[in-house]
């Protein structure tokens, strides 16, 4: 008699257990965000989301339970209760100021903002450096939702529900694409794209500055389609991760993106202006080696995009010194670890970021072609046609050129260029001027352009005539 009571005592428990565990699993409450890890200008806080699309629900003493080496529950919620279908409600530390902090532009006018009461989620606040559980509870102190999240987000970026209707499985939170999180707004993960591989592209890379300058990546929407770049990482080497932007930020099609460790890129560059599109990441470097190593961009999903092993043996070959002189692709279009994709810049200011590389090549089957404007020219001093443009299109996307300029009788007179890497697009301003810096006389001069193509070894020459006039 007494087994059989124990037996129908243990059948009555189960019983209860399975009602209770059905009354935790069917409440339309669910944990939606929490920043555990705030940053400078927000706190910490728990948002809730009720997805009944009929109910409303009043959350009058229910309560969040954070676990701690001694848990703590924390008691009810200060501020409106009743919690509308589709409606958020966003939970403070108790201590935070919400009128004079962060929060009050960010959250929604619809979403309701409560307090809990006390200063902190657990003794000093949610823990930044371990993971824990944080769990929602009802009136009767029955857990309806929880929450184990993992301490790997970086200050002022919280954890977001991805899909609010199906359960707390890793797979389903993720951390926050943009500062400060989202709360009361749908999560930022949600709205995230899926990008394919190549759509945004390792452009240029600056990996040895010169003083004053910083080191950056150039980034490229190589796409026909703007790309949100929140949630974008760039991982260099094995260690070091750089988030794209800690804003909500669409990157426009053919255009370009740069992350810089340091300000002082502004005063290299004048193209490029704070607030545009450019990320500081505030740090003394990228680390990026001299020696070469890995860069690889991912998307908010954690998919490859692009990835590079750049090597000091990209520079071109007669590159006396690569200080201050970036590795430029020919063609953001072509593979990113391909070599003959990569050379060093030709620029004067030693990179190109925010614009086309100074080495970009369009076309590589054309024949090299060259035009002298205006041809004759004046160089008298009197500000009109003063100097000539020679203007040449190489059929190498990159090559070692030499301008040289004779006389009628074939005599070496002026040496433009000598040895110059170039770009297939590229200009000379001619103006009339022997190598002795004094003026040569009215005439016909023979422009002799050779070129070399950088790694092929293939010659080409170009003659062109440029006369020389002068008022009589």
């Amino acid at each position: 008699m007494e087994r059989k009571y124990f037996f129908l005592s243990l059948a009555f428990f189960f019983l209860i257990f399975r009602l209770h565990a059905s009354a935790q699993t069917g409440s339309p409450l669910t944990l939606s965000e929490i920043m555990f890890y705030p940053g400078e200008t927000n706190g910490e806080f728990v948002e809730l989301y009720n997805t009944s699309s009929t109910d409303t629900i009043d959350i009058s003493g229910y309560k969040i339970k954070y676990y701690t080496s001694s848990p703590n529950i924390l008691t009810s919620f200060i501020g409106g209760t009743k919690l509308s279908p589709g409606q958020f409600a966003v939970i403070l530390q108790g201590s935070y100021d919400y009128y004079g902090g962060i929060y009050k532009t960010l959250i929604p006018a619809n979403a309701i903002i409560l307090k809990i009461s006390t200063n902190n989620f657990g003794s000093s606040g949610m823990s930044n450096s371990t993971g824990r559980d944080v769990s929602l509870l009802n009136g009767a102190d029955s857990i309806l939702d929880t929450y184990s999240y993992t301490a790997d987000n970086s200050a002022g970026y919280s954890d977001e529900k991805i899909i609010l209707s199906k359960n707390n499985e890793p797979g389903n939170w993720k951390n926050s694409t943009v500062i400060n999180g989202t709360p009361g707004f749908k999560s930022s993960v949600i709205i995230m794209p899926h990008y394919s591989r190549g759509s945004l592209v390792i452009n240029e890379i600056m990996y040895d500055p010169g003083e004053g300058n910083s080191e950056y990546l150039e980034f490229f929407n190589a796409s026909e389609d703007s790309i949100q770049l929140s949630g974008f990482q760039v991982n260099v080497g094995s260690a070091s991760k750089y988030k794209m932007t800690t804003i909500f930020f669409l990157l426009p099609p053919k255009e370009y993106f740069v992350l810089s460790a340091s300000s002082s890129i502004f005063n290299i560059y004048p193209n490029l202006t704070p607030g545009g599109m450019i990320t500081i990441s505030g740090t003394t470097s990228l680390s990026l080696l001299n020696e070469g190593t890995v860069i690889v961009l991912k998307d908010s999903y954690g998919t490859t995009i692009d990835s590079v092993i750049y090597t000091p043996a990209w520079h071109g070959k007669n590159v006396v010194t690569t200080k201050n002189k970036s590795l430029e692709k020919l063609n953001p279009k072509f593979d990113s670890n391909t070599l003959s994709n990569w050379n060093t810049c030709v620029s004067s200011e030693g990179g190109t970021p925010g614009r086309q590389n100074s080495i970009f090549s369009q076309n590589i089957t054309r024949e090299s072609t060259a035009t002298v404007n205006p041809n004759p020219f004046s160089p008298d001093g009197d500000g009109f046609e003063d100097f000539t443009v020679i203007n040449f299109e190489l059929s190498a996307q990159l090559s070692q050129v030499r301008i040289k300029v004779y006389d009628s009788q074939g005599r070496l007179v002026r040496t433009l260029i000598e040895n110059r890497l170039s770009s297939s697009n590229n200009s000379v301003v001619f103006d009339g001027m022997d190598d002795s810096a004094k003026p040569l006389r009215i005439g016909i001069y023979i422009l002799l352009i050779e070129t070399v193509a950088a790694g092929g070894g293939n010659v080409e020459v170009i003659k062109l005539p440029v006369v020389i006039a002068r008022k009589l």
